[in-house]
């Protein structure tokens, strides 16, 4: 069984920056919560820069958030 990694729409990808943005500036649980609301909890970030991706494995530590591809065991 193959697994395609589906690249971020615009729109995931938008979502994905205002949630690192919210993390940089003190507030991870709010990331998660608009990624939540989305539906965007399980988003694959791979894709996504190395200083965003620092910030969404804060995100990832907040309850109910999946995201992968954020590197360091995930």
């Amino acid at each position: 069984m193959s697994t395609t990694l589906k690249a971020l729409s615009d729109y995931e990808h938008g979502f994905v920056t205002a949630a690192a943005l919210a993390t940089r500036l003190g507030d991870p649980n709010l990331a998660a919560k608009m990624l939540g609301h989305a539906g965007f909890q399980a988003l694959d970030c791979s894709e996504v820069n190395d200083v965003d991706k620092l910030m969404l494995q804060l995100v990832n530590q907040q309850p109910g958030m999946k995201l992968t591809g954020l590197g360091k065991n995930n």
